[in-house]
């Protein structure tokens, strides 16, 4: 285990036994979670407020919301710490970014977005603010963003998703929606946000998730408990350091490293109480969808 990752893992060590003793936040508390999610920005950087969340969470769904709230900072710093996110990218049938039929145009007093996303999380009640991927007049992919209540957005059917059922999701049309300039934002929708933005959601929601299971792990018999966590708590201290390293996009070392990931999750959750295994056998069915992306991304960057 490099010395950087050594050192990492015994600062993780307080910020996790912190965390755990705090009172576990479900979807029912979203009050809270917000409260949390503001606190920890004053304190730490995304990773570590993603493990800080997690570690609260008490289910796989609201450790999903924890890595995937610390993810959009990453795509926009400026995002309100008290404020919820989605980031809107999902429609129905389009499966590459180009072919998105959401469109943005200029208009004289700024521009105008309308189309349809299928998958909008914490939709109809508790989400702030949406970041949304449209095609501009010249077919260039850009990021918009705008509150949840601007005149013009219409609730769909949400896309299908057999998994973190305890988080609230839509479908959503947008009417001809009106944004000023300053809500379009100055990066390239694809390169600068959409594509990277998979790379952040990978790295915090894994993350949040590894600090799920290291609470859970405190029921279990303890020299089994000592010896999951002391895993869970290297690789988690190795994702942090590679973050840290690439903070952009995935590195070299990074498929690897999620597949060692995945397999200290998948050995802990064989050991769970029978509810909290039936709630991860469920839920990282997520954690999956990212193994076959990340496939399909390795292979490019090795062509």
């Amino acid at each position: 285990m490099p010395k950087a990752a050594i050192k990492t893992q015994l600062e993780l060590q307080p910020l996790l036994l912190q965390s755990v003793l705090k009172p576990l936040l479900d979807y029912s508390l979203l009050s809270e979670f917000r409260q949390q999610l503001s606190q920890g920005f004053s304190k730490y950087s995304s990773v570590l407020n993603a493990i800080f969340l997690g570690a609260q969470a008490a289910t796989p769904g609201m450790a999903f919301l924890s890595g995937y709230q610390n993810a959009i900072r990453c795509l926009d710093p400026s995002c309100p710490d008290t404020q919820l996110a989605a980031f809107c990218v999902s429609e129905k049938g389009v499966k590459k970014p180009w072919d998105m039929n959401t469109r943005l145009k200029s208009t004289a007093d700024g521009h105008e977005i309308s189309g349809q996303k299928g998958y909008v999380m914490l939709l109809p009640a508790d989400l702030d603010r949406l970041y949304v991927i449209a095609k501009d007049q010249a077919e260039h992919l850009r990021c918009v963003h705008f509150q949840s209540n601007t005149t013009g957005i219409r609730l769909t059917e949400p896309l299908r998703a057999p998994f973190i059922e305890d988080i609230p999701h839509s479908g959503v049309i947008f009417d001809s929606l009106l944004i000023s300039n300053n809500q379009l934002m100055p990066i390239d929708g694809h390169a600068e946000a959409n594509k990277p933005f998979r790379y952040w959601e990978d790295v915090h929601v894994t993350l949040a998730m590894m600090a799920w299971m290291f609470r859970c792990l405190f029921d279990l018999p303890e020299k089994t408990q000592q010896v999951l966590q002391q895993d869970l708590q290297q690789k988690m201290a190795q994702l942090v350091d590679q973050f840290e390293t690439s903070p952009d996009y995935y590195g070299v070392k990074s498929f690897s490293l999620f597949e060692d990931c995945q397999a200290i999750l998948d050995r802990c959750g064989n050991n769970l109480l029978p509810k909290q295994q039936k709630q991860w056998q469920k839920d990282r069915m997520l954690l999956q969808m990212g193994h076959k992306i990340r496939g399909i991304i390795k292979a490019k960057i090795q062509q």
